[in-house]
């Protein structure tokens, strides 16, 4: 297909003697004879190009160029004005209104094609360049929502298998609470004191249970607006919900804060399962770590930062630079996913606007939350 011009000029001659020479070298031409009409052609049939006269009835080429500028659909069309006036102050008027260049009238049949030829040419580059960043950019936001599916399905699985830890001992004691009742009514121990302890009993371990359940709804529940929170109370409160199930494995995570308690605006659960996701692979380094004299994981608030520490031996060197890296994990298949850094590291610089960084300290590793430089 041809490349579509759009010539307009008040002056007929001019508009025929232009489609003369722009069909000649085998491009479709549009006349207009105004702005206005200019306009209504150009939402019609979108032209490659525009040769825009500037000295018109009514609605000059300076307004016409802004309105063309003004709509989205048609500012990325080149303007290329064509005028009798030689001023410097109306050519700096032609390029600041919209246009990519200027011809001066008489015009010449040679410069016309040349200069239409090489807009032509870069208005095609920035469209295909323009497509291509478009596609990489939804390529880049389809893999980003399969990151935060697939992240939320890890979080949801480890968040299950923590309810079902907190939930044994609950359980524990609700079916040997029913079974001493059941013994109770058999040796005729039954009365109601003990019915009434027993009761109580189950209802204390049921709400516990529900509580738990509550906890953890909220936790993954998404934050919808960046709200102001306390940085040591969301940890803490993370910490009283984990703290039993790092217990289990020998864990001792100990908090500490320089200063008063300090409040910031961000998104306070992801903000959590950042905090989670670092306590959970500091766990897993301590576990793995060999001959450890000390299972420990601290963490250091201030109003600069947020340090976490472990007793996991470090990170190798080699691969330092990349556990930030989607699906880079070390972990056997079903025991990591890769997402749990990386998606962390997204939440906190491009949701937060803050940094996340990782180093090696003596005897295990350290991540910093950097909330000011």
């Amino acid at each position: 297909m041809n490349n579509c011009i759009l010539v307009v000029d008040d002056q007929p001659i001019n508009v025929r003697l232009l489609d003369v020479q722009l069909k000649a070298a085998g491009y479709t031409v549009l006349p207009a004879y105004g702005g206005q009409e200019a306009l209504d052609m150009v939402n019609k049939h979108m032209p490659d190009i525009i040769l825009l006269d500037i000295m018109m009835p009514g609605m000059d080429g300076y307004e016409t160029c802004r309105s063309l500028k003004s709509n989205p659909k048609t500012a990325g069309i080149p303007v290329i004005f064509i005028s009798a006036l030689t001023d410097v102050n109306e050519k700096v008027n032609a390029f600041k209104c919209g246009g990519v260049d200027y011809i001066c009238k008489p015009f010449q049949r040679d410069e016309v094609l040349s200069r239409v030829s090489t807009h032509l040419k870069l208005y095609f580059l920035q469209k295909s360049l323009q497509q291509q960043i478009d596609a990489e950019i939804a390529k880049r936001q389809s893999r980003e929502q399969l990151l935060v599916q697939q992240s939320k399905m890890a979080a949801m699985g480890e968040m299950l298998g923590m309810i079902v830890h907190q939930w044994k001992q609950p359980l524990n004691a609700i079916s040997s609470t029913a079974q001493d009742l059941e013994d109770a009514f058999i040796h005729n121990e039954l009365d109601k004191q003990y019915l009434h302890s027993s009761v109580n009993t189950i209802i204390s371990q049921t709400d516990f249970m529900l509580r738990t359940a509550d906890d953890f709804r909220n936790f993954l529940r998404p934050s919808k607006a960046k709200t102001s929170f306390s940085v040591k109370n969301a940890i803490e409160e993370v910490i009283s919900m984990f703290s039993p199930y790092f217990a289990k494995s020998g864990i001792a995570i100990n908090i500490s804060c320089s200063g008063d308690d300090f409040s910031t605006t961000g998104y306070p659960n992801e903000f959590k399962q950042v905090i989670l996701n670092l306590i959970n692979n500091a766990r897993d380094a301590i576990l793995t770590h060999p001959n450890n004299p000390k299972a420990a994981i601290d963490i250091h608030i201030t109003a600069m930062a947020i340090t976490i520490r472990d007793t996991g031996g470090g990170i190798p060197e080699a691969i330092i630079g990349r556990i930030f890296d989607a699906y880079f994990t070390t972990k056997a298949p079903d025991m990591g996913t890769g997402i749990g850094l990386y998606m962390s590291k997204t939440i906190i610089e491009t949701n937060m606007g803050w940094r996340l960084t990782a180093s090696n300290i003596e005897g295990g590793a350290e991540f910093k939350i950097v909330l000011k430089e």
